[in-house]
């Protein structure tokens, strides 16, 4: 089980990252009802209900209606009396549709809202309206009304969540006796000292029959990229400083073409002249001229400023690709990380410019990921790279601070004892540019509004699954510029 708190939105990702493992989705319905149905009996039979009323399922159309349809057949097969109350007449998912069809096969009562019993009263209800899905979101339609017509049963009965109680997050929840959620537990359940809120009730966390591998990163993670606007104009999906160059002028191009071809609308390149000189731009990357020749300066920060602070600004910077070392471009670099935190900028820091971060230490106050290979981590973590988690866990954000350790297999460690690897991928990925590539599509994520724990995850699947495409491509003579076009396409299968 994962060991931490989850996002609800991480619920979807684990699903779909399951059915890519081939995991069946019905088995996992399936552990949820018996789960759901353990918590009900043990609760109806400590009540004082009388044993002749039937037990009322609530059933959204989604998943969570399906766990509620698999929970009344093993309720029933118990021996408990069960009716169904629907509130569409058909599931959106096959393996829902599955159960239900196999409630009716078992001639199991199923109320399709507004045709609802009158006359009866409930021994307890089960809530399988909504799921972690709708966290936040005030119940609308046939749910809502179906959610108001029960609230007065409910507040004479025991009720059992599914997940989350249906309205979490909202004036409309429905509060439960007692919540069977699955896997783990998930943001919000507990107050700031750590309680459980009081419309949780009793918490009871069921683990589901999937491999470890679903908490890694995969295809699922996409679920979570910002979904298009059709009526987005330029700059509405972000804009990207990327700060790099002297030594290397190919790293920078390489991390904003990344970039790009993650959906990031604008994507300026700033380098010292003589670097963006020897560069090919191609064009849809921005030239941010600055007035360093070799290498940068507080000067160039200096004229920076005016790009990170006027207009619409950046919305995520990446200070790092090709960077080289120095006095000067340490100073120059903490003055970018100083600027990023007052102006609340994501930041991915990579390469060289891991070399100036303070031992051990996250960077104060600084939101975003940092992307070290093995020798960058020993020089700014040492030995044992968890030993930054301490350095990570943030009370009101769960997801701002990542460290990205890249390698054969990525390492992600991020907030309150998250976890996961970046698994897959082809050997020719070894080869230069491809920690630049990665960079750039954690900078293009973040410029469009995501999380640095989700667009690292995202990052990470993506970069593996392009190289893979781009491998039966051009074989072992793939070189990292080859890459791109592939994110491009990968992301576009996945969303």
């Amino acid at each position: 089980m994962a060991n931490w708190a989850m996002h609800p939105a991480e619920v979807k990702v684990f699903d779909a990252n399951a059915r890519h493992l081939d995991v069946s989705i019905q088995d996992l319905m399936q552990a949820a009802g018996q789960a759901l149905t353990a918590e009900t009996i043990r609760i109806v039979e400590a009540s004082e209900a009388p044993e002749h009323r039937e037990i009322w399922i609530l059933c959204g159309p989604g998943n969570n209606g399906g766990d509620g349809f698999a929970a009344a057949l093993s309720l029933h097969e118990s021996g408990h009396s069960v009716r169904l109350i629907a509130s569409h007449v058909t599931q959106k998912g096959e393996s829902a549709e599955s159960f239900r069809n196999a409630c009716r096969e078992a001639s199991l009562p199923i109320d399709v809202w507004p045709m609802v019993p009158l006359e009866s009263k409930p021994r307890a209800i089960i809530d399988s309206l909504l799921g972690a899905g709708a966290v936040g979101s005030v119940p609308r339609g046939d749910v809502s009304e179906l959610l108001e017509w029960t609230r007065p049963y409910s507040a004479s009965v025991n009720v059992i969540a599914c997940d989350l109680p249906t309205g979490f997050g909202t004036d409309a929840v429905l509060s439960a006796t007692s919540t069977v959620t699955f896997h783990a537990e998930k943001i919000g359940m507990r107050d700031a000292t750590g309680t459980i809120i009081p419309t949780i009730g009793h918490l009871r966390v069921a683990p589901l029959p999937w491999p470890d591998e679903v908490l890694d990163c995969g295809p699922g993670d996409a679920l979570r990229y910002p979904p298009l606007d059709p009526d987005a104009r330029k700059g509405d999906r972000g804009r990207l400083l990327i700060v790099g160059g002297g030594p290397y002028h190919g790293a920078p191009i390489l991390a904003g073409d990344a970039a790009a071809r993650s959906g990031c609308d604008l994507v300026h390149v700033a380098m010292p002249s003589e670097a963006r000189s020897r560069a090919e731009w191609p064009p849809h990357l921005i030239p941010e001229s600055i007035p360093d020749e070799v290498s940068l300066t507080l000067d160039s920060v200096e004229h920076l400023l005016g790009r990170v602070l006027s207009g619409r600004g950046v919305q995520a910077m990446v200070i790092g690709p090709g960077l080289g070392r120095g006095e000067e471009v340490s100073k120059a670099v903490e003055r970018l990380i100083e600027v990023a935190v007052e102006e609340s900028v994501p930041v991915v820091i990579d390469a060289d410019a891991i070399s100036v971060l303070p031992k051990g230490r996250w960077p104060a106050g600084m939101v975003g990921i940092i992307t070290p290979h093995s020798r960058e981590a020993e020089e700014w973590i040492g030995s044992e790279p968890a030993a930054i988690r301490n350095e990570l866990d943030q009370a009101d954000d769960p997801e701002a601070r990542v460290v990205l350790l890249t390698g054969p297999v990525d390492r992600l460690f991020g907030p309150q004892s998250r976890g996961a690897l970046g698994t897959g991928g082809n050997p020719r990925m070894a080869v230069g540019g491809t920690g630049d590539l990665l960079a750039g599509i954690c900078g293009g994520l973040l410029a469009q509004g995501m999380a640095p724990w989700p667009a690292a995850r995202l990052a990470s699947a993506l970069l593996r699954e392009a190289g893979n495409a781009t491998a039966l491509e051009r074989g072992p003579g793939l070189v990292a510029s080859d890459v791109p076009p592939h994110i491009a396409s990968t992301l576009a299968n996945w969303i």
